[in-house]
């Protein structure tokens, strides 16, 4: 069971913010739960972010992301989240959509 969830360092400011809520994942972390607290972590050296819980997750696949998923991302446009999408996850289709709220920073 996850205990941290690891963000790009450029996503801190976004997150603390409130501006990004969600973020999409693949079934390797599909042991996260709802109403689960963990500690958001940068993913190149793991430096602490804050402390999240997550609020909702969503079964998603690639062809169903639309501009909701977009915006809970803090990304303007839903080709943006599939170009990034396609890039770490290259040939999956099925993924979480995993919803946030910041506790703490």
């Amino acid at each position: 069971m996850h205990a941290n969830m690891t963000f790009r360092r450029r996503l801190k400011n976004h997150i603390l913010s409130g501006n990004k809520t969600a973020t999409i994942r693949n079934k390797e972390d599909s042991d996260y739960y709802t109403g689960q607290v963990v500690e958001a972590l940068t993913h190149e050296d793991g430096e602490k972010i804050c402390r999240i819980q997550i609020i909702s997750i969503e079964p998603v696949q690639y062809g169903e992301l639309n501009r909701r998923h977009a915006k809970a991302e803090y990304l303007p446009f839903v080709f943006i989240l599939k170009r990034i999408i396609r890039k770490i996850y290259p040939g999956e289709r099925d993924f979480l959509f995993i919803r946030f709220k910041v506790l703490d920073d």
